[in-house]
């Protein structure tokens, strides 16, 4: 077996927010599939990219990471400093990797960018074991928080610690 590189990683600028959008909307679709209203994703793909622009030109506590691979953007983390009004002062509101990019460490790379070791917490569908299983892995645990993501057709969330 051959050992493939993983993506090049670095931080994302405003130049990136039409790509990051078209990454945002592919990886959702393979995640998710048909647990999500085709309208959802029209609507959220549809407003995707001026989301980004704002996002990336004024991130504020936000910051985000991009990986490519041949000029194309295949995966992204974005982390926000919360403070002290959360569980945790970071959150990983972020993190999707194009399903042909998975198993290079790419999403381990993002993930050791974005967050490193500090203490953070995330939200994940409680249908998605795939990424819970990786943040486990990461030493997140689930912590009995739940929620539900009105813009991602009601998907229930679970919170994950460390």
């Amino acid at each position: 077996m051959t050992d493939i590189p993983s993506a090049r990683i670095r931080p994302a600028t405003a130049l990136d927010a039409d790509a990051i959008a078209r990454a945002h909307g592919h990886a959702r679709r393979e995640t998710y599939g048909d647990r999500i209203p085709e309208d959802v994703y029209v609507d959220r793909e549809g407003r995707a990219a001026g989301e980004w622009e704002q996002v990336l030109a004024d991130p504020g506590a936000t910051t985000t990471w991009v990986a490519v691979r041949d000029q194309e953007v295949v995966g992204f983390a974005s982390v926000e400093a919360t403070g002290p009004r959360e569980v945790r002062p970071l959150q990983l509101r972020l993190l999707y990797v194009l399903a042909a990019e998975q198993g290079r460490r790419t999403g381990t790379h993002l993930m050791e960018l974005a967050v490193g070791d500090a203490p953070c917490f995330l939200w994940v569908a409680e249908t998605n074991t795939r990424a819970q299983e990786f943040y486990r892995l990461h030493g997140f645990v689930v912590d009995g928080a739940r929620q539900t993501e009105p813009g991602m057709g009601d998907i229930p969330e679970i919170r994950m610690v460390r």
